[in-house]
């Protein structure tokens, strides 16, 4: 509620309530501020009756803070046997006292004007309560790149963090088909038997063992699937129209976008291809394909931001790479079994390698030509030359089966539509 607050005096209104702060003048702000316009007007400098929005959410939550330390400290009596250690001694010492602070949908909205000075604050306030033993503070959030924003007020610290994944099959199934009986009327009939739920009516949901192997157990898929089916579709129509979907939301949003963005559609289809294929591909080995030699891991960490793919991580490491959503693995099979589609992205990828390797025989052409400049062609060099012509020789092997297939490429391209 706090980023979606619009205003000043409405922020600072959120961010009271959400702690139980009170009372609250966040009208008198507005009347300083105009008190400060006035006089500023009048004799050129503010009165400095009026406080920005830093200062009342800094002021705000340092009395949560203070609030906070003395619900972990009401329980402490003086003849408890640590009684002589001091309240900050005794909170490090009894970490099962402080309270925990949830911090809900945090870096919400975060690319909105403004977000930024909320969360930062709001980042600042948490690292005082974690490093001062006041409280435990948890975050939930959606946004990936939390970690950066958390960084800059906790730098030495590690996050532990717990990854919230898809549902099984049999929850998700369970899931939809009480989704499907939400709002059933189960009130008996005269001869004491129950009313058929909608979902026991229905002869088709022996369909959804099928369909959700294809869907996945996203949450927000199931409830999307669950309302068509609830609408009159059948399982199998209205997975096949939102895998439909999900291809072209794919091409819109990760290929065709016009948006300035941090990565290619060669390093975007080069993903799609891939997982197309596999499940998983591994995370080192994608950075070593062409389309990845230049910025690879900041073009992957804003594709997971994207939402295109999942990054796993192990012992604090990218690990592997996944489909950012369970129904993008069959929408990226559908987009590489598109064959004009698939050319069309190949031909641009085999572009890319063509210009990679004609790149690096220039390099190399270019040494050779410094070597053969030297006078009297010394003997320790014929090795580095013997070796400068070996790469010659692979990246013109390269660069013409390169070609061989765009021509395939493009003849595939001007016969099909």
């Amino acid at each position: 509620p706090i980023q979606e607050a619009r205003g000043d005096t409405a922020t600072i209104n959120a961010a009271a309530g959400q702690v139980g702060y009170r009372p609250v003048f966040s009208w008198f702000n507005s009347i300083s501020g105009l008190i400060d316009l006035a006089a500023q007007g009048t004799t050129g400098v503010k009165t400095g009756f009026s406080e920005t929005l830093e200062n009342q959410l800094v002021k705000i939550w340092n009395n949560t803070a203070s609030a906070l330390k003395s619900i972990a400290l009401e329980d402490r009596k003086k003849d408890d046997k640590d009684s002589a250690l001091s309240d900050d001694e005794y909170l490090e010492a009894h970490p099962e006292r402080r309270p925990v602070v949830v911090v809900d949908n945090f870096l919400h909205k975060g690319s909105d004007p403004g977000a930024e000075l909320v969360y930062d604050k709001l980042a600042e306030w948490t690292a005082r309560l974690s490093t001062g033993n006041i409280a435990h503070v948890i975050f939930l959030t959606n946004d990936v790149s939390y970690s950066k924003s958390l960084s800059k007020a906790l730098p030495d610290r590690v996050f532990r963090q717990i990854s919230l994944g898809d549902c099984s099959p049999e929850v998700a199934k369970r899931y939809v088909v009480n989704h499907l009986d939400f709002d059933a009327d189960d009130k008996e009939i005269t001869d004491g038997s129950k009313k058929l739920t909608p979902s026991q009516k229905r002869n088709d949901l022996n369909e959804l063992d099928n369909v959700i192997t294809l869907l996945g157990g996203r949450l927000t898929d199931l409830e999307f699937l669950a309302r068509r089916i609830k609408a009159g579709e059948t399982p199998n129509k209205a997975v096949k129209e939102m895998i439909d979907q999900g291809a072209s939301e794919v091409i819109k949003m990760y290929i065709n976008s016009n948006e300035s963005r941090k990565w290619t559609n060669q390093q975007a289809w080069s993903l799609i291809k891939g997982l197309a294929k596999i499940e998983a591909l591994r995370y080192n080995e994608v950075l070593l394909a062409d389309a990845f030699g230049s910025g690879g891991e900041e073009a992957l960490a804003a594709l997971e931001q994207a939402e295109l793919i999942s990054i796993q991580t192990q012992n604090g490491r990218p690990h592997s790479i996944k489909a950012g959503r369970p129904i993008y693995s069959p929408a990226f099979k559908q987009l590489t079994d598109d064959h004009v589609l698939s050319a069309k992205m190949e031909l641009s990828l085999l572009g890319q390698s063509i210009g990679a390797e004609n790149k690096s025989i220039d390099k190399y052409e270019q040494e050779l030509h410094l070597l053969a400049k030297l006078p009297g062609q010394p003997a320790e060099i014929k090795p580095r030359i013997y070796w400068l012509l070996g790469k010659i020789q692979s990246s013109q092997g390269k660069v013409e089966s390169y070609e061989k297939e765009a021509g395939e490429m493009k003849k595939l391209l001007s016969t099909e539509f």
